[in-house]
């Protein structure tokens, strides 16, 4: 429901008129008509919500009334009025929402992503700014300034072709770089560049921006993770973001620094340095704000698949509350004697790929005693199946290749599932309708961290220890679930639905 549809709900379930609920809340009653017909924006102001919620709350008196408001916002019936009006409020506010529509951006930009941005591949020749005398210091004013020494900072590490580790911190706008498109694909190449003669990079990302903002901000950096030659850490304290700062550093190169007040980025001094005692104090500098820092994510390709199984292993043995969407169902749940035929078929001889997945399964049994495990589980149609297009899951990072269902052996994987779900409390399963994404997969755990993968070519891994980060894959797989489903899953029909859909399948 959009803010205007659940306005018009809670005032019509409590018979307001626009005059009264305009007298509440000091607002204009043809201002609130507006907004209830779609005609105005959502509401910000998070004071007028606060006393718009107090009203509704106050103002469902019959059972009737808090049971229609207690299915609208998908949360347990309640006649307390303060949980009423906070569920409704956050109900209005609705942040979650606007979290998981950044989650949502988030994954349909990376199922896109390729080794290498499409800009970088031909960067505009003609952005090309004079290069500058080989000055100890050079002091350039401004975006554009910054602009003119990131350049001539890769320039130097590209001139010098002395593989090393950069070191690369900024809280500052993004906006230099984004700015000018011609800059863009110049700066990527450039970054491609560097990297091709073997530098590696160490990035602290700043996490106190907003969710949508650190989102974008990887995702500028994804075709360059992918290259596996970046190790991004975050401060995990927060600041108060006033004083900001920029060292990009090639240890005995160049540097660059900079430094702002608020949003004075246009106007700052942005120094690029070749003398070799000031680079050392900036690198030293670096270092011991990068030790107060942890890691971002783990960031896997298909060729680190034993580091990736790792990792997982790890995680999956973290006794948490978990939620997994995969491309199709999970290689956790796949029965013993179809994980054989799987195994044969993949001929990953090179690999113990089946000590793996008996690790995996004993972690998932073993979570199975303590904690939930929710599998949400997409409904392809007839035409995949019967043409053997599920894939299954992860597949892609092992080596052997990308192995798919037949039918037969679709329908002996979600008959196993119907079995777990009968015999396994913690067991839950959420089945999905509609158009189903393929390419991507998210596995979270409360509180522990989560993992994130594109599947299509190249295949990709993000394994997020950022507790922010984290939570906002959390919430977005809750939400794909349902905060009711999820709180309260109905076990009983969600197996009506899982057997209609083998039904369906084996009658075709």
């Amino acid at each position: 429901m959009e803010f205007h549809e659940k306005l018009d709900f809670l005032m019509n379930i409590t018979r307001t008129s626009n005059s009264l609920l305009g007298q509440r809340v000091n607002l204009d009653s043809s201002h609130i008509s507006r907004i209830r017909r779609g005609q105005r924006g959502p509401l910000k102001n998070e004071a007028v919500i606060a006393l718009m919620a107090e009203y509704f709350a106050r103002h469902c008196m019959e059972d009737y009334q808090r049971k229609a408001v207690a299915d609208a916002l998908q949360i347990n019936y309640s006649s307390d009025v303060s949980e009423l009006n906070l569920h409704i409020k956050e109900w209005l506010m609705d942040k979650k929402q606007e979290a998981n529509k950044s989650i949502e951006d988030f994954l349909n930009s990376f199922k896109m992503t390729g080794i290498k941005p499409e800009a970088a591949q031909t960067p505009d020749t003609n952005y090309i700014h004079a290069y500058p005398a080989p000055n100890e210091i050079t002091i350039l004013y401004g975006n554009d300034g910054k602009r003119q020494a990131a350049e001539f900072f890769l320039n130097d590490v590209i001139a010098k072709n002395q593989p090393q580790t950069l070191l690369l911190y900024s809280d500052e706008s993004t906006d230099w770089m984004t700015e000018v498109p011609e800059f863009t694909g110049k700066w990527a190449g450039l970054m491609i560049s560097a990297l091709s003669k073997g530098n590696r990079i160490k990035i602290i990302h700043t996490v106190s921006r907003d969710l949508d903002e650190m989102l974008s901000a990887i995702m500028q950096w994804m075709p360059l993770y992918m290259s596996g030659a970046i190790e991004p850490y975050y401060y995990p304290k927060k600041r108060d973001g006033v004083f900001k700062k920029t060292l990009f550093i090639s240890p005995g190169i160049s540097a660059v620094v900079s430094s702002s007040t608020g949003a004075m980025i246009g106007q700052a001094a942005n120094m690029l340095i070749r003398n070799e005692a000031a680079i050392d104090a900036f690198t030293a500098e670096f270092n011991q704000y990068l030790s107060q820092c942890k890691p971002l994510m783990r960031i896997f390709s298909s060729k680190e698949d034993e580091k990736y199984f790792e990792t997982l292993n790890e995680f999956e043995k973290e006794k948490s509350d978990s939620i997994l969407k995969t491309e199709s169902l999970s290689l956790l749940t796949m029965p013993d004697g179809l994980e054989s035929v799987f195994l044969h078929r993949l001929d990953a001889s090179d690999m113990n790929v089946k000590n793996y997945l008996k690790q995996r399964k004993r972690a998932f049994e073993e979570i199975l005693k303590t904690n939930r495990f929710f599998e949400i589980i997409p409904k392809y149609d007839l035409a995949r199946i019967n043409q053997n297009e599920v894939k299954v899951s992860f597949s892609d990072m092992l080596k052997g290749g990308v192995f798919r269902y037949t039918k037969e052996e679709y329908v002996e994987h979600l008959d196993h599932i119907a079995y777990l779900l009968r015999v396994h409390k913690n067991y839950h399963i959420k089945m999905i309708d509609g158009s189903i994404d393929s390419t991507y997969t998210a596995y979270a755990k409360d509180d522990i961290g989560a993992i994130v993968a594109k599947t299509s070519v190249p295949p990709v891994i993000l394994a997020i220890n950022e507790v922010n980060l984290a939570s906002a894959f959390w919430d977005y797989l809750i939400s794909t679930i349902g905060e009711r489903d999820y709180h309260h899953p109905n076990d009983k029909e969600e197996l009506k639905k899982l057997n209609e859909y083998i039904n369906w399948i084996k009658s075709s």
